[in-house]
């Protein structure tokens, strides 16, 4: 009886998948900037993993980092850090240099029995890619403040006659290409990406896990695209993006029998205040 009923769950949920629809439980974190600044890189980066943890990743994520392998196609779900080698009170990335991931995606480790080299190989190409298309855009990005900032100088001393004003655009304009050239020269951070093994989870959604050990820049970029709100980039906060995502139907179940709830408190405690305050009144009929 017992085998029937978690068979009958599980063909309930087998067509659903993580992306279709968005968390609920999207808690904004405590902004504690000042005590992340004080940390060095890799403990910083190691305590905003710790706090993402439980957050829904964006929903640019999802797809961005979805694994096409054979002919199926596998969305991210989740990542987190992987808690065998990160407890809460650990430093230990000061010694290792990487920090330990997991990779939750839509799928299952039977899809790819006696042949994980398959879906490890293309994980391995979806993460490089990534991260290499963020150098990309963080190169572009430079690139264009580099040119409106030399528009910008060249436009102030063509427009000003005093020499004050010449020489200020001059220093605007050299501290600009010495920011430029000093990115040029940032070597491209090393990614150390190591798959350590597949494994399964979940309950009535099933999940492919990838545990991963990552180097901490590497870390910090994924955290940047997946967990936006925990990872500011150059010390700036990231705007959040909308989700456009529906909510889950359980989820309006329940904020409509929350109201409804909310409504009945209400009126109770009125009619408990009223006869308080007004002992004379008679009662008002219920609606």
């Amino acid at each position: 009886m017992v085998e029937a009923d978690a068979s009958k769950h599980k063909d309930a949920y087998s067509g659903r998948k993580a992306e279709s629809t968005r968390n609920p439980h999207g808690a904004k974190p405590a902004r504690r900037a000042k005590e992340l600044s004080a940390l060095c890189p890799e403990e910083r980066v190691l305590e905003q993993w710790r706090r993402a943890e439980g957050c829904p990743v964006s929903d640019e994520s999802k797809v961005q980092f979805q694994v096409l392998a054979r002919e199926n196609t596998h969305r991210l779900a989740d990542v987190r850090l992987w808690t065998e080698h990160h407890e809460k009170s650990s430093k230990k990335v000061q010694d290792t240099g990487v920090i330990f991931l997991e990779f939750f995606f839509d799928g299952s480790p039977a899809d790819y029995k006696d042949e994980e080299e398959v879906f490890t190989k293309a994980f391995e190409q979806m993460i490089e890619g990534q991260l290499q298309e963020r150098r990309i855009q963080e190169f572009r990005q430079k690139f264009a403040a580099r040119r409106r900032g030399g528009q910008s100088s060249r436009s102030r001393s063509a427009g000003a006659g005093d020499e004050d004003s010449c020489e200020g655009g001059g220093e605007a304009a050299m501290d600009d290409e010495g920011d430029w050239k000093d990115y040029l020269k940032k070597p491209v951070p090393a990614t150390n990406l190591s798959v350590r093994s597949l494994r399964e989870a979940g309950c009535m959604l099933t999940f492919l896990v990838v545990q991963t050990s990552l180097s901490v820049s590497a870390c910090e970029v994924l955290g940047q695209i997946t967990f936006q709100e925990h990872f500011p980039i150059d010390g700036k906060e990231q705007e959040l993006a909308k989700c456009d995502k529906p909510m889950p139907r359980w989820a309006q179940a329940m904020f409509a029998v929350a109201a409804v709830l909310s409504v009945v408190t209400v009126f109770a405690w009125w009619q408990v205040m009223r006869q308080a305050l007004f002992p004379d009144s008679p009662p008002s009929p219920l609606p």
